[in-house]
């Protein structure tokens, strides 16, 4: 597999992990217990920091050469993915804006909360197992060296704010909590 394909995959494992809590902290919501804030606004801002950001903008640049030159029964699912990538964003924020409302002692139902981050979860996970099942495999095979040089060359650079390296203050809060889970 092509080195840009290992660090989106990477890339998806890390979010597994990060999706996987919030899983753990709709439970927590759904059975009416405390709700910890700090980690549901850490991941969310996790979120909109580097996989709506960086890993979805370099999904669309690996995404776009393979459009530009191939017609096969297969573009309707890479566009179907990039058009994911924008709703995403939108469903991220939707989290973001009830999550702060919380925190602003705002009046947002429960359920209201529960549904819209369960409704993300479920379009998360098929979208990523949706690029891993049917899309990674096909890339690697269709997309010739000349290809991957453009795509290098107008790949975003940058590093997983959690998993990387540096890890950023910011996220230690949900960095704890995936190393206790």
């Amino acid at each position: 597999m092509h080195s840009q394909l290992k660090e989106l995959h990477q890339d998806h494992i890390n979010l597994a992990h990060v999706l996987h809590l919030l899983e753990s902290l709709l439970g927590e919501v759904r059975a009416g217990e405390h709700i910890d804030l700090n980690a549901l606004s850490e991941i969310v801002d996790y979120v909109q920091t580097y996989p709506d950001l960086i890993h979805h903008k370099r999904e669309d640049v690996i995404f776009s050469v393979y459009l530009e030159h191939r017609a096969t029964d297969r573009n309707e699912l890479v566009n179907r993915l990039m058009a994911e990538h924008v709703l995403l964003v939108k469903k991220t924020l939707e989290i973001r804006e009830h999550i702060e409302q919380w925190c602003n002692d705002s009046p947002v139902p429960r359920e209201r909360v529960v549904a819209i981050i369960a409704d993300y979860l479920q379009m998360q996970w098929d979208h990523l197992n949706l690029e891993e099942s049917s899309v990674f495999d096909l890339l690697d095979q269709e997309l010739e060296p000349e290809d991957w040089a453009r795509i290098e060359a107008s790949m975003p650079a940058a590093t997983d704010p959690l998993f990387g390296r540096m890890m950023r203050q910011r996220f230690e809060h949900i960095f704890d909590r995936l190393l206790a889970a």
